[in-house]
């Protein structure tokens, strides 16, 4: 081949290449963004879903008496007001002072952290369950996995003690998963709070999204990092301030973390963390139980005798 004939063959490749380049580049971009964008918008747990995951709908499939409950808050970042949507569970005793508010996971609902119900009705607990914003039937379209949903806990907590000024005297917050970080982020806010249960804890949410798309089998898991980072700039949040590994420290009440001992979601190094965060607070504040060979908020499940009994020994000596 005369060798002006091979530099026109390559001449002529030479924008198809870039062509196909820009294509992938493109394509990558679009990836990035996309995964990105389903980090902050987990799916909603519509009640099809409930039926079909949960068997469930309401209190009432599990025989307990409820009445919906809404909260108006102000977001934090833009200053609107955000409808929650909530189900308030009497105790059978009416002059009990305690009250509990389950705080789910993501991608949950109230209809999901109300499998935990049954056991503080037992212990005569009134019960909150909440939809957080862009989750159940509250509004909102993202998560922020706490750093903004503290302030919505924030004040659900006011207008709880306003409504319910007797029955709530004496407060515990119990969350999982991501509720679990939330109501700790909430926690080191007040100084009004009986108790915190934090029910599977991760140590950094970051982490724990990370671990969640490899399990998913998400293309180009390489991107796992960028995709948490832009997220965090297209929702105006930082998943570093609202690591409950770094809370944990700073909540002042009697503290209760519940680990599963066989979560993907959560590496041995960072459940070492969070019991060395555990072992850094007051010893008769703090209580750490790792449940081996349990699987993510699988614990109750799959010991509920030993459960209660270990959450009514922590709540009756905080």
């Amino acid at each position: 081949m005369p060798h002006n004939e091979g530099f026109f063959i390559l001449r002529d490749a030479l924008p198809l290449g870039i062509v196909f380049l820009s294509i992938g580049i493109l394509l990558v971009l679009a990836l990035w963004f996309s995964m990105a964008w389903a980090l902050v918008h987990p799916p909603r747990m519509t009640d099809g879903k409930a039926a079909y995951l949960l068997k469930r709908l309401s209190p009432m499939d599990l025989g307990l008496e409820f009445e919906e409950i809404r909260f108006e808050v102000a977001d934090q970042k833009s200053g609107r007001p955000m409808n929650l949507a909530g189900w308030w569970m009497p105790a059978d005793d009416p002059k009990t002072d305690r009250c509990v508010i389950l705080v789910h996971g993501y991608a949950d609902a109230k209809v999901g952290s109300i499998a935990w119900g049954p056991l503080f009705h037992e212990l005569n607990y009134h019960i909150l369950a909440i939809d957080l914003r862009g989750h159940g039937e509250s509004d909102g379209t993202v998560t922020t996995a706490g750093y903004f949903e503290r302030h919505d806990l924030n004040q659900v907590i006011n207008q709880l003690r306003e409504r319910y000024p007797q029955q709530s005297r004496e407060l515990v917050l119990f969350g999982i998963s991501m509720g679990a970080a939330i109501i700790a982020a909430t926690a080191v806010m007040r100084d009004d709070l009986s108790a915190v249960i934090l029910e599977c804890p991760y140590a950094d949410f970051r982490q724990a999204a990370a671990a969640h798309g490899y399990l998913m089998g998400l293309p180009l898991a390489g991107l796992q990092k960028f995709s948490i980072r832009l997220a965090q700039v297209l929702i105006g949040a930082d998943f570093g301030v609202v690591r409950p590994v770094d809370l944990i420290p700073r909540i002042g009440c009697a503290l209760m973390v519940i680990q599963a001992g066989d979560d993907p979601l959560v590496g041995l190094a960072e459940m070492d963390a969070l019991k060395g965060a555990m072992e850094s607070r007051p010893a008769n504040l703090t209580e750490y139980w790792r449940i081996e060979g349990v699987g993510h908020v699988l614990g109750m499940a799959a010991g509920p005798e030993e459960y209660g009994q270990r959450v009514k020994r922590f709540l009756d000596r905080k």
